[in-house]
């Protein structure tokens, strides 16, 4: 059953026209659209994508984009939010976002990781252990959140989604290109999905 798997998504990367990496060739591009609230967006972060990225982080390019279902009105000139969970998952998203546009991909990573695994990942007592597990600034965090940069942060998150259109959360994409094959395997198998992509790997025999 398990051969079965690496062949079918070997064959399924080239079907898609991807060779398997060369040393010198692109990382490979990965956009995770998702909320901070969304059950599946938990639960692909921490038992898919963080494990994944972990194990092979020197061969992915990976863009996180908190919005999800979310939608914006502005108002004389004033941001105005809504969520697919409410309000506080509208305040994760945006700390989410101020986090990835300061922090490197792979301190934003450990980040995110760290707010999804938590009991309440939008809560500020965890937000702020978080950033200070990952030697960042929560008072800088919280100055992006309140003077408008946290909106802007957003409203460009929301206009990336729209231009996915996305009809599930998350939506895992894959060197640009969405395809519904892709998807429901990197929900379930990123990882090995990944290696197939970038050839043989020592980390790819690794169980974590």
């Amino acid at each position: 059953m398990k051969t079965l798997l690496i062949v079918s998504l070997a064959l399924l990367a080239a079907a898609q026209g991807k060779s398997l990496r060369d040393d010198d060739s692109p990382l490979v591009q990965v956009s995770v659209y998702y909320e901070t609230l969304c059950p599946d967006s938990i639960s692909f972060i921490v038992h898919q994508l963080y494990p994944g990225y972990y194990a092979l982080k020197e061969y992915i390019d990976l863009e996180l984009v908190p919005w999800g279902h979310a939608s914006e009105e502005e108002i004389d000139g004033v941001k105005n939010f809504t969520c697919q969970h409410g309000p506080t998952e509208c305040y994760g998203n945006k700390v989410h976002a101020c986090v990835i546009d300061m922090a490197s991909e792979e301190v934003s990573t450990e980040f995110v990781f760290c707010s999804e695994r938590s009991d309440a990942p939008a809560d500020d007592t965890n937000l702020q252990q978080c950033a200070e597990e990952v030697d960042l600034s929560w008072s800088e965090i919280q100055e992006c959140v309140v003077n408008g940069k946290g909106d802007e942060l957003l409203s460009e998150n929301g206009r990336k989604t729209n231009l996915v259109s996305p009809t599930f959360i998350p939506t895992i994409i894959l060197n640009g290109t969405y395809d519904q094959t892709t998807q429901d395997q990197a929900l379930l198998y990123f990882k090995t999905l990944i290696c197939n992509l970038i050839g043989f790997r020592p980390e790819c025999l690794c169980r974590k």
